[in-house]
């Protein structure tokens, strides 16, 4: 993910990230092409558990602004549930 736009712990096993993707990481991650295709940007998330780390397309947005307002969303009821 050498083109992260924005990225986000979550916890110390979580991390979010909104990103374009690559074709092959695209075709290696989703089993039936339902989201239209590799273009667009991605929401992310790496988990690591114990020594493995497992890599999850959560969602895909047209635009920047899109995916940002999802990140958002989720980073901060994160945040707030990590306050309360």
């Amino acid at each position: 993910m050498d083109d992260t736009i924005l990225k986000a712990e979550i916890d110390s096993e979580t991390t979010l990230y909104v990103s374009p993707i690559a074709t092959a990481t695209y075709q290696e991650h989703i089993s039936e092409d339902n989201l239209g295709g590799d273009a667009g940007y991605f929401l992310m998330r790496a988990r690591k558990v114990g020594l493995k780390e497992s890599f999850e397309i959560l969602a895909k947005a047209p635009s920047f602004d899109a995916a940002g307002e999802l990140f958002d969303m989720i980073v901060s009821a994160g945040r707030r549930r990590a306050a309360a």
